[in-house]
């Protein structure tokens, strides 16, 4: 069991990745809208204005969706099915996926344990 972390750096691929993430199954979950933190710095500090790229060159909103998954193959499942739409998110930056083993989980219907 893991828990999966997808930050969305460019979200007019949004429906995209909500699609290939149904397809691998995966139904529940959440989704969070926020600001990149470069545009976060450059905004509300401006000794790091010279510091960070031109506002062209990044996007100013990004989506962070976490959610639970049973096993490595359905991350590489979404990754292919990423590639299979044109979405290069080796090569571009798109987005950032991060993969943590889950030692416990609890919910309404869940009380597992794992070891390590």
């Amino acid at each position: 069991m893991y828990f999966l972390i997808i930050q969305l750096f460019k979200t007019e691929y949004k429906d995209d990745l909500l699609l290939a993430l149904k397809t691998c199954g995966i139904n529940s979950g959440c989704t969070f809208e926020g600001e990149n933190l470069e545009n976060a710095l450059e905004h509300d500090y401006p000794l790091f204005k010279g510091l960070i790229h031109a506002a062209h060159e990044r996007e100013r909103h990004c989506l962070l969706i976490t959610t639970i998954v049973e096993d490595h193959g359905t991350v590489n499942n979404l990754t292919s099915l990423l590639a299979d739409a044109d979405i290069n998110i080796k090569n571009d930056t798109i987005l950032r996926i991060v993969l943590l083993p889950a030692h416990r989980l609890i919910d309404s219907t869940t009380d597992w344990e794992f070891t390590a």
